[in-house]
């Protein structure tokens, strides 16, 4: 027989799910989007790189689909049935492992991208370390879920828990201070202010460290509670679209508002081909390198072979 449980029980568990699934659906939308975008742009990306973008969206495709079945579950056929709320036999894949496995490839990408800024070597070291400890520690979380079976407060004390959000927040903070702190270097504070703020707030990760940090927080407030469980939701499609956001601030909208008009030709050099960059060139991290595109002044586009470039022109902005 289904147990029953009352109506402010049932809201104060299934809110914080049901607003963290909300989220979700929301991100996985502008994901879809992003990775059209990608896909449109940069078909001749250096192969590494698309296999992250397309591994990525699959696991976050495949996280949706068993999160939608789980919300079935729990909102449809057994609504108001705490055997059906406090069953952890599935949500730990889709609420724990997957977004963790999420999060570390995520944060490593950011690793090796801090790594390549000159000076943070260090710091890139202890990102990838400590991306090391978060995974170890959700893998040990999920795995812990798994074994509970039919706990309700399976969060509860819990020592991975908290490794693995201490960790989220150390890790978030180190790689949004350090790509600030390089991007002030690189960019100049002459351009406009609001492409530059939302540079710094969508490409460094930033949200992720925000949303990462009151995760934490609400978990230390209320241990015994779901409220946390939002967040759960919502982390690793926040991650992915992180990312895709960095990989396609490269493009550049012809006409929009970070484009630079091409200074005229001069009249003595009009009967040669001209040849420009449309992204600058410099060797540096395979994840925010581009191809090399021309064009001729006939009007004609030629893109050149696979180097890593940079976004503005400087290694692994």
């Amino acid at each position: 027989m289904p147990q029953d449980i009352g109506d402010s029980t049932w809201d104060c568990r299934t809110t914080p799910k049901l607003f963290g699934m909300f989220f979700n659906y929301g991100l996985m939308g502008a994901l879809i989007v992003q990775v059209y975008q990608y896909y449109c742009a940069f078909p001749r990306d250096p192969k590494p790189r698309m296999v992250l973008v397309y591994t990525l969206f699959l696991l976050e495709l495949a996280e949706t689909g068993m999160m939608t079945f789980h919300a079935y579950r729990v909102f449809g056929i057994g609504y108001g049935d705490l055997d059906a709320l406090t069953d952890n036999t599935f949500v730990w894949l889709p609420a724990v492992i997957l977004p963790t496995l999420t999060a570390a490839i995520v944060q490593a990408c950011y690793a090796h991208r801090v790594f390549c800024f000159p000076g943070f070597k260090i710091v890139g070291s202890v990102i990838a370390v400590l991306t090391v400890l978060q995974f170890g520690a959700g893998i040990i979380w999920g795995a812990t879920i798994r074994a509970d079976g039919n706990q309700l407060d399976f969060t509860h004390g819990s020592p991975s828990t908290v490794v693995w959000l201490t960790s989220a927040v150390v890790v978030n903070l180190a790689i949004a201070s350090a790509s600030v702190l390089h991007l002030r270097q690189k960019i100049s504070t002459d351009g406009n202010n609001f492409i530059l703020g939302v540079r710094y707030v969508v490409e460094t990760g930033f949200l992720a460290a925000i949303l990462a940090i009151f995760q934490l927080i609400i978990y230390s407030a209320y241990p015994s509670h779901k409220y946390f469980e939002t967040g759960i939701w919502t982390l690793g499609k926040l991650y992915s679209n992180t990312l895709l956001a960095l990989l396609n601030s490269r493009a550049v909208t012809v006409g929009g508002r970070d484009y630079e008009v091409p200074p005229p030709v001069p009249i003595s050099n009009a009967g040669a081909p001209l040849q420009f960059e449309l992204a600058g060139g410099s060797s540096g991290s395979w994840l925010t390198g581009t191809t090399g595109v021309t064009e001729e002044c006939d009007g004609t586009i030629r893109q050149g072979p696979h180097k890593a470039q940079s976004d503005s022109g400087n290694s692994a902005v």
